[in-house]
């Protein structure tokens, strides 16, 4: 029996002073990485939430985290880097061509204007086609010293705004109003699209000089080119992050007095 304790008893002290593990992630301990636009197979979906680290690759190396998205036509979208450890003090979060190589946008502040923003965003309208586009993750600090403990939340989310109906014939007419419910130092900028029952876009409006924080725009709707006479859905894409804009529909009869609510709907999350 005593034979068997000591043993044990040396393992558990061995272990007790052993230095702490790595913790890389299985994106960089995989046979493919997701260090460039070629290597990852990172692909960034609404609703993916995901935990990464920057440690440092032997070298040192600094490592780079890179994940791909796939724009669809008419819509918007949002990432989020948040919960960053002060080691990688100022995160930096670029959006890139398809080809993984010109720069298109760089981050802001997740809290617009806030006294104090240690969290990243990038939010943007897609083009009207099928896009690639890539997105890295930097440290600014650590860099090629960055350790175990250099971890951040990566987030993201499809902001397409829909809404369900709106109606411009047998005497009613939509208005539609959105309101931009931030406190940031820069307006929203946004395309609301109309489209018919069978999916064919009838008409858009651009929102005029973007909408200011607190503002709203009330736009009726049968003004839009092509929407006079017409029937069918609405979405809004933007660049006001994922619950930025409050949208509603209204559909008004005069004749009878009648309103038809229709609220605009983001993805659940």
């Amino acid at each position: 029996m005593r034979d068997c304790v000591w043993p044990r008893l040396a393992l558990g002290l061995a272990l007790l002073g052993a230095p702490g593990a790595s913790a890389t992630d299985y994106w960089d301990a995989s046979v493919i990485k997701d260090n460039s636009a070629i290597e990852t197979y990172n692909e960034m979906y609404h609703g993916v939430s995901q935990q990464h680290d920057l440690q440092a690759n032997a070298g040192p190396v600094a490592d780079e985290d890179w994940s791909f998205v796939m724009n669809a036509p008419y819509s918007s979208y949002e990432v989020i880097v948040d919960s960053a450890s002060a080691d990688v003090f100022e995160v930096e979060l670029t959006r890139l061509d398809a080809n993984g190589t010109t720069v298109i946008q760089q981050s802001e502040a997740a809290n617009l204007g806030a006294a104090v923003a240690t969290n990243r965003a990038l939010r943007w309208l897609g083009p009207n086609i099928f896009y690639l586009n890539f997105l890295r993750v930097r440290s600014g600090g650590c860099i090629t010293t960055c350790g175990p403990a250099a971890q951040y939340h990566i987030r993201f989310y499809d902001t397409t705004i829909a809404v369900p109906r709106f109606n411009n014939a047998g005497g009613q007419v939509t208005v539609l109003i959105v309101q931009n419910s931030t406190s940031w130092t820069r307006n929203i900028a946004g395309v609301a699209r109309f489209w018919s029952a069978s999916g064919t876009q009838l008409g858009f409006a651009v929102f005029p000089g973007g909408l200011a924080p607190k503002s709203a725009l009330v736009l009726n709707t049968s003004t839009v080119p092509g929407l006079s006479g017409q029937s069918g859905t609405i979405t809004i894409d933007h660049d006001g992050g994922y619950g930025g804009l409050a949208v509603k529909a209204v559909a008004l009869e005069p004749a009878t007095g009648f309103s038809f609510d229709s609220p605009g709907l983001y993805k659940p999350q």
